[in-house]
């Protein structure tokens, strides 16, 4: 046992881990546990609204930064990740004015076309959200390819601390859930800021260096990102978003309330661990590559590691996940445990798979995986068309989470393929 504790202490791997962990989850277990409080300040509709608006960022993110920020890990000079990271910002820029332009034209429309004119003045902000998250994003990227995990966990943590802070401070002075929404952008400002402060204090020898014609290099040199990586994530993330959407569209604000609030108080504590995983393990992984070292073994016990992690939770989630809402967060949000159990197969294969998602931009398939996110992205369509025909809305739930959890699965199976053919590709090379 000690021998195992003195591994365990010695490893770089758990204690970035850690690092990350442990500061970021002190901001998300207090953006979880105002969550009593935000339950009963915040009517389901006014959760409905916030949902709304969030799952409009997270696609209009997306196609910000064209998907550059992936990309800035790669290069071996840290002068070309710098070059990359910057590329993004200014991508995420251009097209944040992009959106202001489109919203002023059709803003209105676009909120009665989800079925809820509230949204309309919150559209206005959409364009800020966007640019904040793309900084945001690149400078994630740049600080976790320097090793940066501290910087990191101290980014996330004031996001969170801000976010939480101004929801409940905010609550009685904005009414129609816009209190939820303002404390979201504070925390993308704050976290930005962490960032950048950084980036003028010690990163300015790296940054000075970059020219317009370097920028072009690397858009050219790293083309599938925005050519692949952008549609495929696009899709994923859209895809997942379609819930919301129909949701708001064919159903009522309150059921949007209830499914986001749902998927939010699984899914948050999920991607806590999941998100910090990832970014240790990418990096350790593509060093390793680039290295010439196998890497299939560490893959395979590495997800050994995440369903160990993942079983308990998940199986009490399962058992008592309506029980533990309707106790915790009030009567009215019984339905919102309910839905959560429903999609607890689908986040299960996400928590164990998603960590590996690095793999395809790595070894350069994009494209397979671009169109594998494009088959779900159809049949999650299929799945929620039936649920509306019908009216109802845990077919409908059904339907999606399962459809959900078979091609999720698969990503997990080819994920793990692709370890052994890096390994392949190394033993050719040597």
């Amino acid at each position: 046992m000690s021998t195992v504790i003195s591994r365990l202490r010695a490893s770089e791997f758990l204690k970035n881990v850690f690092t990350l962990v442990s500061a970021t989850s002190i901001g998300q277990a207090i953006a979880l546990l105002i969550y009593p409080v935000l339950s009963r300040i915040y009517a389901p509709a006014e959760h409905g609204l916030f949902a709304l608006y969030m799952s409009i960022i997270s696609v209009t993110a997306i196609m910000s930064t064209g998907k550059y920020e992936l990309s800035v890990m790669l290069p071996e000079k840290d002068k070309d990740g710098a070059s990359i990271a910057v590329l993004s910002i200014i991508i995420s820029f251009v097209f944040s004015i992009f959106l202001f332009i489109l919203i002023s034209f059709f803003g209105e429309n676009f909120s009665i076309l989800l079925g809820n004119p509230n949204l309309e003045k919150w559209l206005w902000f959409v364009p800020l959200s966007t640019f904040l998250i793309g900084i945001f994003q690149s400078l994630i990227y740049w600080s976790n390819r320097k090793k940066r995990y501290k910087k990191i966990a101290g980014a996330n943590l004031s996001q969170s601390l801000s976010n939480s802070a101004v929801k409940i401070s905010t609550s009685t002075i904005m009414s129609g859930g816009g209190g939820l929404i303002v404390g979201a952008i504070s925390g993308q400002i704050i976290g930005a800021l962490v960032f950048l402060h950084k980036l003028f204090k010690s990163d300015n020898a790296f940054f000075r260096k970059v020219n317009v014609s370097k920028l072009r290099e690397l858009a050219k040199r790293y083309i599938l990102f925005p050519k692949y990586n952008m549609i495929h994530y696009l899709t994923n993330n859209l895809s997942s978003s379609l819930p919301i959407f129909v949701l708001s569209s064919f159903f009522s604000p309150e059921k949007v309330g209830f499914y986001s609030f749902g998927f939010m108080m699984i899914n948050r504590p999920m991607n806590l661990l999941s998100g910090s995983f990832t970014q240790v393990f990418s990096q350790r992984t593509i060093e390793m590559f680039n290295k010439g070292q196998f890497i299939s073994k560490d893959v395979k016990k590495f997800v050994l590691r995440l369903l160990f992690i993942a079983i308990l939770p998940f199986s009490l989630a399962a058992v008592f996940g309506p029980a533990i809402f309707d106790f915790v967060f009030g009567d009215n949000w019984l339905e919102a445990g309910k839905y959560m159990r429903i999609l607890l197969p689908w986040l299960f294969v996400v928590f164990i798979s998603s960590p590996l998602s690095f793999l395809p931009d790595m070894l350069s398939k994009q494209k397979k995986a671009m169109i594998i996110d494009l088959v779900k992205f159809f049949l999650r369509i299929i799945a929620l068309v039936i649920g509306v025909k019908m009216n109802d809305i845990y077919l409908l739930l059904y339907l999606f989470s399962g459809i959900s959890f078979i091609l999720v699965s698969y990503n997990l199976y080819w994920y793990v393929f692709l370890s052994g053919y890096a390994d392949q590709l190394i033993k050719t090379n040597r």
